[in-house]
């Protein structure tokens, strides 16, 4: 997501002061100027006049143009103190800098003086802290989202695999190719029943826990013990109406049930919905007026990062923040600049806590949600998580100590449902469904029709065919030979059909099967024949074309080509010996 010339430059004004920037100028820009990096807009005579009266959008000016290209931003940063750069990098990439010796950094005479300032050469920075908890320089989170792209990238900058070390671990992958439609048939007949707040109702927790037999991430764990279930439930409620119909929640529509659910098409189009849902601490968001697709957007994102998955081995979700934010891909579900001004937490002790900065916007809104979407898709069976106890290390104080009850989440493995889900697997062995329904085919056109829940038949279909209905699929020659490589392949593939679907056919799907199978033998390779390229000599020529014994062996071909059958290489062999020509056959 890449940031706006607006919005940047007025992170630039909002960060800097008039006085701050002329400090930069006098220590910095004149030199950079010089060297022809920033400036070129300015004439030698605007530059001479330049003083602490000149307005601040000139500076601010020549200060963006420092993050205006990629190599004037390396030349420049090259020319920087070794002590300014190593700041520069570790806010960049941890999101702060620890200061650990005061007199580098400030003018102060003694190391101890609280009302130093920085030196000119730390004017980018500002400080925050105090000498009992740790000092730290920051920079406006804007200015670092530009400032990372030009900058050596860390290995966080990337998806890796690790070994998990958690608590608890949990996959519905199993499950929910069994139960989903008993999870969807218990919602439909009104099983589920929300709170005017958008909680599960402690009645239906304990019936739907109970009749479908859900296996819960927590057991015995204060307002814990019934997550698997409320996630479960409240996935249903964000769901558009169209979609929740028994055609379209069935195990066989799984993978098209989470790739509609990532791209944002699943979901209701009200963005408060997911919030009031899944992140329901935060409070306020109906004061929210900007109508983007924010919710959308970020499960777009976390879609692109699962595709980065490693095969088998885990990733941790520190990880996978890292890479979101490093890379700048869209994750600001709420307009940060409305979560300033309108969002809140209630804290029990009745106070009121805003997100002041864009540290506490990730740690109250970003990764909540980001690890809210992955127990989502733990319960659909995508991945498998690695969690602990939510931490209640958050400087909030909260009834139950935790601020989302998701913020345990410490790892995620993709299952092999969720490779197949993602494309990154051609196949999925349905080993723990029913096979219930059954495929119709139409008499007069090429179009296949699954009644009822069948998941092996579907994933079949889906490989054969285009999907033009969530329950019903059209079968063309392009997509039937998909991945076929030769005539061997198109008659298996045709078998497998009649295996898989039907045994019984229309004159539609016969003539359709029957010109396959023709075309797949109008062109055959006789292995048992052996061919010669003979050299334009014309005594060599002329034993061939009037010798008669070699016309009754022998097969001509284009461009001095001869084809021999094997049972005739001896003979020909000795012809040509009487020639004279000795030949290896």
């Amino acid at each position: 997501m890449a940031i706006g010339k607006e919005r940047f430059r007025k992170a630039l004004n909002d960060y800097y002061s008039k006085e701050v920037l002329f400090k930069l100028f006098k220590r910095y820009f004149l030199d950079w100027i010089a060297d022809g990096y920033i400036g070129s807009n300015l004439g030698l005579f605007e530059i001479s006049l330049i003083s602490e009266t000149t307005n601040k959008p000139t500076f601010l000016e020549l200060m963006e143009q420092m993050f205006s290209k990629e190599e004037i931003f390396k030349n420049i940063y090259s020319s920087l103190p070794k002590e300014v750069k190593e700041v520069f990098e570790e806010i960049a990439w941890q999101g702060r800098f620890l200061i650990k010796d005061r007199g580098i950094y400030l003018k102060g005479e003694k190391n101890y003086d609280l009302n130093s300032d920085l030196k000119d050469e730390f004017l980018f920075f500002k400080i925050d802290g105090d000498m009992k908890k740790g000092e730290f320089l920051y920079l406006h989170n804007d200015i670092i989202r530009v400032m990372r792209k030009f900058l050596p990238k860390p290995k966080d900058y990337y998806i890796y695999a690790t070994s998990e070390n958690a608590k608890y671990r949990n996959s519905n992958e199993e499950s929910i190719v069994e139960n989903l439609k008993i999870y969807y048939d218990f919602y439909k007949q009104g099983g589920m029943q929300l709170s005017s707040s958008g909680k599960l109702l402690k009645e239906s927790k304990n019936n739907m826990k109970k009749y479908c037999e859900i296996d819960e991430f927590y057991e015995e764990s204060k307002d814990l013990d019934y997550l698997k279930t409320e996630t479960i439930a409240l996935f249903f409620f964000l769901l558009k109406e169209e979609y929740l119909t028994d055609e379209f929640m069935r195990a066989s529509n799984i993978k098209d049930i989470v790739n509609k659910f990532l791209d944002g098409d699943l979901i209701k189009n009200d963005k408060s919905q997911y919030i009031t849902l899944f992140l329901n601490y935060l409070k306020g968001i109906k004061n929210i007026t900007k109508s983007k697709d924010e919710i959308k957007r970020g499960l777009q994102t976390i879609k692109d990062v699962l595709k980065e998955f490693p095969e088998e081995k885990p990733v941790s979700i520190k990880n996978i923040v890292n890479r979101i934010l490093f890379r700048d891909d869209f994750i600001e579900i709420i307009d940060v600049e409305e979560a300033y001004s309108s969002i809140y937490i209630n804290e029990a002790n009745y106070e009121r806590t805003r997100i002041m900065n864009y540290n506490k916007y990730l740690a109250y809104v970003a990764v909540p949600f980001i690890k809210s979407v992955f127990f989502i898709l733990a319960t659909l069976g995508v991945v498998e998580i690695y969690y602990d106890q939510p931490s209640i290390n958050n400087s909030l104080y909260l009834k139950n100590g935790y601020l989302s009850k998701y913020d345990g989440l410490k790892f995620v493995r993709l299952t092999d449902l969720g490779k197949y889900i993602l494309g990154m697997k051609e196949d999925y062995e349905f080993k723990f469904s029913k096979e219930e329904g059954e495929v119709y085919l139409e008499e007069d056109r090429l179009i296949a029709t699954i009644l009822g829940d069948a998941p092996i038949k579907t994933m079949y279909l889906e490989k054969i065919g285009h999907r033009i209905a969530p329950n019903k699929f059209k079968v063309a020659r392009d997509s039937f030979l998909k991945g076929v490589e030769n005539s061997e392949d198109i008659l298996e593939r045709i078998g497998e059909f009649k295996e898989k679907i039907a045994d019984r056919y229309s004159q539609v799907w016969l003539e359709f099967f029957h010109d396959l199978e023709k075309k797949s033998n109008s062109v055959k390779v006789i292995p048992e024949y052996k061919v010669l390229k003979l050299q334009n000599e014309k005594e060599l020529i002329t034993a061939i074309t009037k010798d008669s014994r070699f016309k009754e062996l022998i097969l001509k071909g284009e461009d001095y080509h001869i084809l021999v059958k094997s049972e005739n290489s001896e003979k020909v062999k000795e012809l040509f010996k009487e020639y004279g020509y000795y030949v290896n056959i």
